[in-house]
């Protein structure tokens, strides 16, 4: 590494297993050398041409303050699955909040205060983006295992502080780093050559999945759903999960026999939704939080 005026630093690198199969076949960008107390890192960017496909199995994601909402649809296996994983993102916000408050109102001597909140705000920034990876290194290695690509909303229009809500609410909603989010999902996913497909979210937490009626009386609770046409009763946290996959590719969410049902147009499928058990089977091994709770299902009334 150049260090100018024709100085150079050399390192001795010991290869791992993992990082020569990185390495390997791979282009050395710019590197820099990262301080952190008494630790020396060397960084190095590594580029790569990688080929993205497109799948037809989908992760379908709805992102939430307090966890990321999937469906994973597996038409090689015939099963559809509905699951949660959860994040403690807006409790680590929430506590450094408090922390900070705190700092501010009993430390009277400016630079102390002020290196206090650097240090706080530093470990904050840190934790929140250690959540961030490993929830869409989660997501991405999800979707390897299935060869499936990802359909989450457009966040384009996202308007995270609004005047019509109240500043308790808006500050609830902008816990969640929702842009860097999905800047880390587009990333590990065409990284792994997985496509990514942005859908129009719009009132897809009020909208019934089953008959297409908008009310937002739909939405009884943050956990109940039932849609006033129809009678579908459902989880709420997951009905934004059907409605997105519907509009991802002209499909139908349907009932048969008292079953949730995924019927698609463009693989010609019929695939039945199941929802994830506190203890999930073998090959869902991978799941880290427990399914929202309450699920119903009841058939829509005539």
């Amino acid at each position: 590494m150049s260090k100018g005026n024709g100085v150079y630093l050399r390192f001795l690198v010991m290869e791992y297993g993992y990082v020569r199969r990185e390495l390997e076949g791979a282009k050395l960008g710019n590197s820099k050398i990262l301080i952190e107390g008494n630790e020396v890192y060397l960084l190095l960017t590594i580029r790569r041409n990688v080929e993205v496909n497109e799948h037809r199995n989908k992760l379908v994601i709805d992102i939430n303050e307090d966890s990321v909402d999937c469906l994973l649809v597996n038409y090689d296996r015939s099963e559809a699955t509905l699951f949660s994983i959860r994040h403690n993102i807006r409790k680590i916000r929430t506590n450094y909040r408090r922390i900070r408050k705190s700092i501010q109102e009993k430390v009277k001597n400016p630079k102390l205060r002020n290196e206090l909140l650097a240090k706080y705000g530093s470990r904050e920034r840190k934790r929140v983006e250690d959540r961030l990876k490993k929830i869409t290194l989660l997501l991405a290695e999800i979707a390897r295992e299935n060869n499936a690509d990802l359909v989450r909303e457009s966040l384009k229009d996202l308007r995270l502080n609004s005047k019509k809500r109240s500043k308790q609410l808006n500050y609830r909603l902008s816990t969640f780093p929702y842009r860097k989010f999905i800047e880390y999902l587009n990333y590990k996913f065409s990284e792994r050559g997985l496509s990514v497909l942005e859908v129009d979210a719009k009132r897809t937490s009020i909208t019934c999945p089953i008959c297409g009626y908008v009310d937002k009386k739909n939405r009884l609770d943050k956990e109940t759903f039932k849609c006033r046409r129809c009678g579908f009763t459902f989880n709420a946290q997951y009905v934004a999960c059907l409605n997105l996959f519907s509009r991802s590719d002209d499909s139908k969410v349907a009932i048969r026999g008292g079953r949730l049902i995924l019927i698609s147009r463009k693989t010609a499928s019929v695939v039945a939704v199941n929802v994830a058990l506190d203890e999930p089977p073998n090959h869902m091994r991978w799941l880290r939080g427990k399914p929202v709770p309450k699920l119903i299902i009841s058939t829509p009334s005539s």
